[in-house]
């Protein structure tokens, strides 16, 4: 048997003062007329631990605090929770150990792994916290196994637990799903979710390859052999064209250096011509001026006899050489003179000679210079033009041969970098496929881990199953005669009785509340025999007598279900170890039942004691 469970006192904070009542013994019996807040209490003391799924009642907020004081295998807690508030914390104080300081929980879960009030309730019951997210295991699947409502008893199994929820709970407490089972099944499922992502993101890479109608990867990888080649077969010519561009470039160059080289020659030669041309314009003006002075000299020195007005021979008859020609007056220094400006003119004429020999050789120097600088002028012109025939005709073709093999060359790398990248798209393809096969061995591997595992916890549920139905036929007919047969399914753990599951039994009453109780009384009878199971030892039940009259027959049946209950109650385990049952029934027993604490209540003393009439 799982962890006993038993309540020994539920407290209210009203008005500042606690009320109490007290739940000692190992059944108890809550007896009153119905609008006497029975129900209201017992839901009220899952609320005390943190638990958000029962119904509280207004009786309830118009208290202050709740309390409850239980205990767990052997260690006593006190839960404190606000009435007021839905939300807030919840105050658990180990009273075994007065030392240790309360553990506050919240109610709704907590952030960051903080455990919530019902998460930390579970663990006390020893109950695992089975799975994750929306698949785990909590309080509200627990619950309906050890408290059956008064508004769920007498129509539905469990309080309306899905199935789902049902066979996970029901493996769990049965002790047959543990934390190992549950390990093995969440890898299987994460390895499941891993392979499917996987297969689905190759499956669209491959319908947008197919969309895009790209080539497989044999085609890509001859193709890119192919370019390749054709790359370096481009580049090396290309490396060629460029080194004969390089060596056509230098003998351009030579060329281009060349002619300028004969640039200052040809100036040399200019400038030699312009001052020859200098020198013979010098020696002209030169020879002009000894000319001019020869000719005036010699016109001066001319014919005396002449007029030198209307030059008309003068008459000289008779007149001496000391006598002037034109006025016959006598000139001492005549003849003097006359030697003189022969001998001027005689120097005249020599000047003269001796400049135009001069002017005659600048000419000829002249020629020379303006012949050498236009065959200077000829060479530069030459030399220029043998230079840009080359570039023409050489240089520019080679230089247009290496672009176009570059050019050739690029698109080639261009295309392998392409290609590349489809090959890489291929290659992370290939990896993909690696992924996915690698995904579906480890999914495999772990769903057969897992189905293996599945295969010996379904083996032992039904073992534990089988067992249980036989409890519950023997209880089935013990309280009902019609019963032919009745079991429990292995796989939900719904009931099912003449064959016939929980729902075709009746439309409402007394018999599904039977299968109900009995259901989960055989449940208990396992457990004393079956230790590893983890069902709590405890037992709440909100009108077992529901649908029952007090004559008859249905008395009958009334004093058997009672009986049956306190038999719950009392009776131990292999372990010694007993649970408790709490009820809460109308009529108040006729006579005291050993081991059975009645508390009675009614509509003037409610459930929850000293609250104003109008709030009760």
């Amino acid at each position: 048997m799982g962890q006993a469970l038993a309540v020994e006192c539920h407290e209210f904070e009203v008005e500042g003062a606690w009320v109490s009542r007290f739940f000692t013994g190992p059944m108890v019996l809550v007896a009153g007329e119905s609008g006497a807040g029975k129900s209201t209490g017992l839901e009220s003391q899952w609320y005390a631990v943190g638990l958000n799924c029962t119904k509280v009642m207004p009786a309830v907020r118009a208290c202050e605090r709740v309390r409850l004081t239980f205990q767990i295998g052997t260690v006593r807690w006190r839960a404190t929770r606000s009435a007021r508030s839905s939300a807030g914390t919840v105050e658990f104080e180990n009273l075994s150990e007065p030392g240790q300081p309360p553990v506050r929980c919240p109610v709704k879960p907590g952030r960051s792994g903080e455990l919530s009030a019902a998460e930390f309730f579970q663990d006390l019951l020893g109950v695992p916290r089975i799975g994750t997210g929306p698949g785990r295991l909590t309080m509200e699947d627990i619950l309906p196994w050890m408290y059956i409502q008064q508004t769920t008893i007498a129509v539905s199994y469990l309080g309306g637990l899905s199935p789902a929820r049902r066979r996970l709970a029901g493996r769990t407490l049965l002790g047959a799903h543990d934390a190992q089972v549950e390990a093995l099944r969440s890898r299987a499922e994460r390895a499941r979710k891993e392979w499917s992502a996987a297969k689905g993101t190759l499956e669209k890479v491959l319908a947008v390859r197919a969309e895009r109608g790209l080539d497989e990867l044999g085609d890509l990888q001859a193709r890119q052999t192919q370019w390749t080649t054709e790359h370096e077969e481009t580049a090396a010519r290309a490396r060629a064209a460029s080194a004969e561009l390089s060596k056509l470039a230098r003998q351009h160059q030579s060329l281009a250096d060349q002619a300028k080289a004969t640039e200052p020659a040809q100036q040399a030669a200019r400038a030699s011509a312009d001052e020859a041309e200098k020198e013979a314009r010098s020696w002209a003006r030169a020879e002009g001026e000894a000319e001019g002075l020869y000719t005036a000299l010699r016109e001066r020195a001319a014919d005396p006899a002449a007029c030198p007005v209307c030059h008309q021979k003068l008459v000289t008859e008779g007149l001496s050489d000391e006598q002037c020609r034109l006025c016959k007056e006598i000139d001492p220094g005549r003849a003097q003179r006359s030697r003189q400006d022969e001998e001027r003119v005689r120097q005249a004429r020599g000047q003269r000679d001796r400049a135009r020999a001069a002017r005659e050789r600048a000419d000829a120097a002249a020629a020379a210079a303006r012949l050498r600088a236009l065959q200077a002028d000829q060479a530069v012109r030459e030399a220029y033009t043998r230079a840009a025939e080359f570039g023409r005709d050489a240089v520019e073709p080679q230089r247009e041969t290496v672009r176009g093999l570059e050019a050739a060359a690029r698109e080639l790398a261009a295309r392998l970098e392409q290609l590349a990248e489809h090959l890489r798209e291929v290659d992370v393809l290939r990896d993909l496929e690696r992924d996915r096969d690698r995904l579906e061995a480890a999914k495999n591997t772990a769903q057969e881990e897992f189905k293996s595992a599945e295969e010996d916890v379904s083996e032992h549920v039904k073992a534990l199953v089988t067992r249980w139905s036989l409890f519950f036929e023997e209880r089935m007919k013990a309280t009902d005669a019609q019963v032919r047969s009745a079991s429990i399914d292995a796989e939900d753990f719904s009931p099912l009785v003449n064959g016939r599951p929980f729902e075709a039994q009746a439309v409402a009453g007394a018999v599904l509340v039977r299968v109900n109780i009995n259901a989960m009384l055989a449940l208990r009878d396992l457990m004393r025999e079956v230790p590893a199971i983890r069902l709590p030892g405890f037992l709440m039940i909100d009108s077992p007598l529901s649908g029952l009259g007090t004559q008859g027959h249905d008395r009958q049946a009334c004093e058997t279900m009672l009986r049956a209950l306190v038999d719950c109650a009392i009776r131990p385990d292999t372990q010694g170890h007993v649970q408790q049952v709490i009820c809460a029934v109308n009529d108040p027993l006729d006579q005291p039942l050993p081991a059975v604490r009645q508390i009675l209540v009614d509509k003037t003393g409610r459930y929850i004691p000293g609250l104003p009439a109008d709030q009760a």
